[in-house]
């Protein structure tokens, strides 16, 4: 059987692997042998040279035919990305990830720091004390966050810190600062941050408290990965602050109808959709 060649995001080519896709499909909900049958699928169907771009939007198609929930969550990554250019979304977003953690979580603070003022994304506090969150969105997919980012978000740490060590009875303990990303950090970015006491939240980065694990574990889906007839509707959703898909579930289709100025047929769509996505195993 003559090999077949994709191209990755990052501009690396590599040999495609049936069992990689399989792995991907199987972790969103496909049973093995469908997810076989699907990578079998895509294989044929694949020109002898294709982009992870193709390669993913013929898997996506071929599994919402098995299930319209599976093919949803395989859109994780991408919805993510769609999210917004402007990256504060994305902040709000993971600030409610934290929230149903069980953290006290609020976006766009500026915190007066030892040396000089910080712009902070989100300030998060738990029983062990705060937490500085810087979040770094791309929008360009094969792009890492590299070891310069990770020294630049700690260094504001400690700066941080310095200023609330002097006197914490009465600001409060920051206990620790987080990076956070919607794509990959580089092998250096991980080791600077685990010897320095950083803290990354990245994809597939930790492998236990991953972005991905941490959306997967509790259904806390981005509405951007839902299929929206009209663009206005995705944009009114930010808008009104509907970031997870589990808010559209829960509000009423006639509600959604006047929130978003759409259609109740739209609206209806919208909360069938997400009830199917919340209520998959």
């Amino acid at each position: 059987m003559n090999t077949k060649s994709i191209t990755k995001a990052s501009g690396e080519h590599e040999e495609f692997q049936q069992a990689k896709l399989i792995n991907s499909l199987m972790r969103v909900g496909a049973p093995q042998d469908v997810a076989a049958e699907i990578a079998e699928e895509v294989y044929r169907q694949m020109p002898s040279s294709a982009h992870t771009r193709q390669i993913f939007r013929l898997a996506k198609r071929l599994l919402r035919k098995f299930n319209r929930a599976s093919g949803m969550r395989y859109s994780l990554k991408r919805a993510i990305y769609l999210l917004g250019p402007s990256g504060f979304p994305f902040e709000r977003f993971f600030a409610k990830i934290l929230q149903s953690y069980g953290y006290k979580s609020s976006t766009n603070h500026i915190v007066k720091g030892f040396c000089i003022n910080h712009e902070v994304d989100i300030i998060a506090a738990d029983s062990t004390g705060k937490h500085m969150i810087e979040c770094k969105y791309h929008n360009n997919p094969g792009k890492k966050t590299d070891v310069k980012v990770a020294m630049y978000v700690h260094a504001r740490f400690q700066d941080i810190k310095k200023a609330y060590d002097l006197a914490p009875e009465k600001n409060g303990l920051f206990r620790q600062g987080w990076l956070v990303t919607n794509t990959r950090c580089s092998h250096d970015a991980i080791a600077f941050a685990e010897c320095s006491g950083l803290r990354i939240v990245s994809w597939r980065y930790p492998e236990m408290q991953s972005l991905e694990r941490m959306i997967e574990d509790k259904k806390l889906y981005p509405v951007t990965v839902l299929q929206f007839s009209e663009r206005r509707a995705l944009d009114a959703c930010i808008a009104n602050d509907i970031i997870l898909v589990q808010d559209l579930a829960s509000i009423d289709p006639r509600e959604i109808s006047e929130r978003l100025h759409v259609s109740e047929q739209i609206a209806m769509d919208l909360n069938k959709q997400a009830a199917e996505l919340i209520g998959c195993d």
